[in-house]
């Protein structure tokens, strides 16, 4: 029975914290700041491929060694752009 009340505890915590970080992240998406960035034909609206071009824009950005892949800092580069609309 311990036990049971320990995972619930723990749960309950791990929930506490989990929230306002899921609320931190989607207060700092900017929709439109995302369309202006990717969207190449002025459209007001994303295609895929506008999509990509702008990831792959933005890998090749973070990718300084211009090895085709990131490492764990280029990566934290590159998911910073990505979530300010940095192309």
């Amino acid at each position: 029975m311990r036990s049971i009340h320990k995972v619930l505890a723990v749960a309950a915590m791990a929930a506490a914290f989990a929230v306002p970080a899921v609320q931190a992240a989607e207060e700092s998406l900017d929709a439109s700041q995302f369309v202006k960035m990717c969207e190449a034909d002025k459209d007001g609206m994303v295609s895929k491929a506008e999509v990509m071009k702008a990831v792959e824009k933005m890998f090749d950005k973070a990718d300084s060694k211009k090895e085709g892949r990131l490492d764990r800092k280029q990566v934290e580069f590159f998911l910073r752009e990505l979530m300010k609309g940095g192309g």
